[in-house]
């Protein structure tokens, strides 16, 4: 059985009869897969150490921006609606989507026993 390096050689320099390279679909297995994956890897891994290091850094620096956010906590203080509203739309929000939920299930259910009576009705005719 050939090997990876191998395959990719003997396909390397494959042209259609026009001089464009082909765009067959490879054989399973025929793929260049470690490097890729370990590319991807490493560039994913590098984005989520960035943001990492941005999120504590902005943690541990947080204190320059007090006199930014002294007005926004007053203003909260202030008016405990709208925290409670902030409180509340986690909950109010997975309500909202489990709502959705039943639903589409309601339709599904209401489609499949039309469809049974349907098939009934034909049955029966």
């Amino acid at each position: 059985m050939a090997t990876t390096t191998e395959i990719q050689a003997s396909h390397a320099n494959e042209l259609t009869a026009s001089g464009e390279p082909s765009a067959d679909v490879n054989a399973a297995g025929t793929h260049p897969k470690g490097v890729l994956r370990w590319g991807y890897f490493l560039l994913l891994n590098a984005i989520a150490a960035v943001i990492a290091v941005a999120i504590f850094v902005g943690i541990f620096y947080a204190d320059g921006l007090d006199p930014y956010l002294r007005g926004t906590y007053d203003w909260l203080l202030a008016h405990p609606g709208v925290t409670s509203f902030c409180a509340f739309s986690p909950l109010a929000a997975s309500l909202l989507v489990g709502w959705g939920y039943s639903q589409r299930a309601k339709k599904r259910k209401a489609a499949a026993a039309r469809a049974e009576a349907e098939r009934l009705a034909k049955a029966a005719a």
